[in-house]
């Protein structure tokens, strides 16, 4: 006996076979989910640039032969030969910002710090107005102690301003160097007033912002010998200076220097060279 086969066969065996060539042209159920996913995967974007910042007085600022882009009210100026700030971009080949401003008190400094060191909104009613910076630095710069000194304000308030901006950095995990007082070279301080540099300076050499992991870079010796670490014939007296400094004010340094110093910070801090930026 013959079994006789459904007459719509070929039409269920051609559905049959075009179903199976589909399944096997097509992605694997939830692939094209997937293949959307990896489409969306980016990687994350670059870091910022490293930067740097000095801040201080008229040593940072680079007095007599030149003044900061702050101090002439155009932050955008830029800095050149004879400036720290100018030295150090050259040396490390990132960005520095000079933000120094001669005849500056450390509580004057500290007035304006959140601005000029942090990258935070705050006008200290200067006439630079809120924002001087882009974005947080990695690197600060803090200088000063001189002026505080010729206005008699006392050594306990320039190490409680020095103490409040490195905690400041350190909490907001930004590498501090601290450099230390230059002296006076022409008798224009008593010696109360030349005893107190020497004061500040020992406090900072005793390690009061160790905790902070602060680097002390120590400028005075380079004033009063013209070696780091040097002594002069005179034993640092702060009033014997050396070729290193301007002879004309016997306070600043010459542009040669300014590059020393400079130098000596990228030197003794370590500081690192970036690729091209």
């Amino acid at each position: 006996m013959h079994l006789r086969l459904p007459r719509q066969l070929p039409i269920i065996l051609l559905f049959l076979v075009s179903v199976l060539s589909c399944r096997k042209n097509s992605p694997l159920p939830g692939l094209d989910k997937h293949q959307h996913d990896t489409v969306r995967l980016k990687l994350p974007p670059p870091p910022p640039p490293l930067t740097g910042v000095g801040i201080g007085n008229s040593i940072i600022a680079g007095h007599p032969w030149h003044r900061s882009g702050l101090e002439q009210l155009d932050v955008n100026l830029p800095d050149s030969f004879g400036q720290i700030c100018y030295n150090l971009s050259l040396l490390t080949n990132f960005k520095w910002f000079d933000r120094g401003w001669g005849g500056q008190t450390t509580g004057q400094i500290r007035a304006r710090f959140l601005r000029d060191a942090l990258a935070d909104t705050s006008d200290p009613g200067d006439g630079n107005g809120p924002v001087t910076l882009k974005q947080k630095p990695d690197f600060v710069i803090i200088e000063g102690g001189l002026n505080d000194i010729a206005g008699q304000v006392t050594v306990d308030s320039i190490e409680t301003n020095y103490l409040w901006m490195s905690s400041l950095l350190y909490h907001n995990h930004i590498r501090c160097i601290a450099l230390n007082c230059v002296g006076e070279g022409y008798n224009i301080f008593d010696f109360v007033r030349m005893d107190m540099i020497s004061q500040f300076n020992d406090w900072l050499a005793s390690g009061p912002l160790d905790s902070l992991d602060v680097t002390l870079i120590d400028i005075n010796s380079l004033w009063n010998s013209g070696t780091y670490g040097g002594v002069s014939p005179w034993g640092n007296d702060n009033l014997h200076f050396s070729s290193l400094v301007d002879s004309a004010d016997g306070a600043h340094f010459t542009e040669a220097g300014y590059d020393s110093v400079a130098n000596i910070i990228f030197r003794v801090a370590g500081l690192p060279v970036a690729s091209s930026q």
